[in-house]
């Protein structure tokens, strides 16, 4: 499996690709330059209100990026069994618990 694109990553490319510096792209979604960087080098994750102006101000859907972000943080094990990382993570979301193989199903 390749290296993973993380939502830092895409915001990047895809801040470069419309021509926005991190000023431009923070000063139209409301934030600082340096939360732009910190999201781009996965410092941290937006919240809900700047992940919803993010989406706009960058052309993709919110569930788009929450695919990105649910794809980045998969384990390769996901990518071997006969179900997708997004199953996962719903699954998961809903409360859940995924039983890997080799994993224990033991709660310590």
């Amino acid at each position: 499996m390749g290296d993973r694109t993380t939502l830092g990553k895409y915001i990047s490319t895809r801040r470069k690709s419309l021509g926005f510096t991190q000023e431009e792209l923070a000063e139209e979604i409301g934030v600082s330059k340096s939360a732009i960087a910190k999201w781009e080098t996965d410092g941290g994750l937006p919240d809900r209100d700047n992940l919803k102006r993010l989406s706009k101000t960058l052309g993709i859907s919110v569930d788009e990026l929450h695919r990105i972000i649910e794809l980045a943080n998969a384990k390769p094990i996901d990518f071997e069994i006969n179900i997708t990382p997004e199953i996962i993570a719903a699954l998961e979301a809903y409360g859940y618990k995924v039983i890997r193989p080799g994993e224990s199903d033991h709660t310590p």
